[in-house]
């Protein structure tokens, strides 16, 4: 049974006549008592009783034309429905975004595509890198924006990527704080040192981690987090040390604030990051075309 049989038989139905269906049907009238005719083969019933002049429902047709009104018509919404997906007047893109986000103006980002795509909706994620990268390639969410670094990103096929933004870390500190008046940081110098170290899902963890390692230091931690204006106000009021981007730092620093940069220069790159085989449904390609005109940095 054919979607285009259904169709043929409302029409054979509402007219009362095959020569009146198949023209309006565009068709010729063989080849629509035809596939009538194979219809109601298919079924094992006649549909409808053949006069000179017209024709008329059976008791089975006329069951089978109220169904198939109800499935031709849900067929419509359906096609109607998936053809608005298409040209993305309607949909919902899963994005995961960093907690620093905010401060980066990546939201940004969604407003502008919005004004372009308005029947869009969005589904935000919060979170660290780290779980962000396998939120994607667990197919949680269809798209990303982390931290990263772009030879660990191309060990994953699976990943389309774009660099927007690079940036460097530096630690920040208490005006008061015996190291203020340092015009760098010596990791040696962390010794013993109250720190903030970033949340165990920041992809910065592992690397300050490594760096102290390779230095021998164990700083003393006395808290996590990777909420930067958190991080910047304990260091401000003199708890500990706070690690951040230099850009971040820049735009909450006060004047209890010294930023110093770090003996080993550590970089910090932002990316968009989602799956390939996305790249084919509209959305994601739309948003991924999108991201490859934005102006950055942003």
């Amino acid at each position: 049974m054919q979607i285009h049989q259904l169709r043929y038989a409302l029409k054979v139905a509402e007219k009362r006549s095959f020569s009146a269906a198949a023209k309006e049907l565009y068709i010729a009238q063989p080849s629509l008592s035809q596939q009538i005719l194979k219809l109601e083969q298919e079924l094992g019933i006649p549909l409808f009783i053949r006069h000179s002049k017209s024709v008329s429902l059976t008791d089975a047709g006329e069951q089978f034309i109220i169904s198939a009104e109800r499935i031709i018509n849900n067929v419509d919404q359906l096609s109607d429905l998936m053809g608005k997906y298409s040209c993305l007047q309607s949909g919902t893109f899963r994005v995961g975004m960093l907690w620093i986000a905010g401060y980066l103006n990546l939201p940004q980002i969604l407003t502008d595509f919005h004004q372009k795509f308005p029947g869009i909706t969005y589904e935000i994620t919060v979170d660290g890198s780290m779980a962000l990268l396998n939120m994607l390639l667990s197919r949680s969410i269809n798209a990303a924006f982390i931290i990263g670094y772009e030879e660990i990103l191309r060990k994953h096929d699976d990943l389309y990527f774009q660099r927007l933004q690079d940036d460097y870390y530096v630690a920040v500190v208490n005006k008061e704080h015996p190291l203020a008046q340092n015009k760098l940081l010596k990791i040696r110098d962390l010794q013993e040192c109250k720190i903030i170290m970033p949340s165990r899902e920041s992809a910065f963890r592992k690397e300050l981690e490594m760096i102290f390692e390779r230095h021998f230091t164990i700083p003393q931690i006395v808290c996590e987090t990777s909420q930067s204006d958190i991080g910047m106000q304990l260091a401000g009021q003199g708890l500990a040390i706070y690690f951040s981007s230099n850009s971040i730092a820049q735009i909450l620093k006060d004047e209890r604030h010294v930023i110093l940069p770090l003996e080993e220069e550590l970089h910090r790159t932002i990316f968009y990051v989602t799956l390939k085989e996305l790249l084919d449904t509209p959305i994601s390609k739309a948003f991924t075309a999108f991201m490859k005109q934005y102006p950055f940095p942003i």
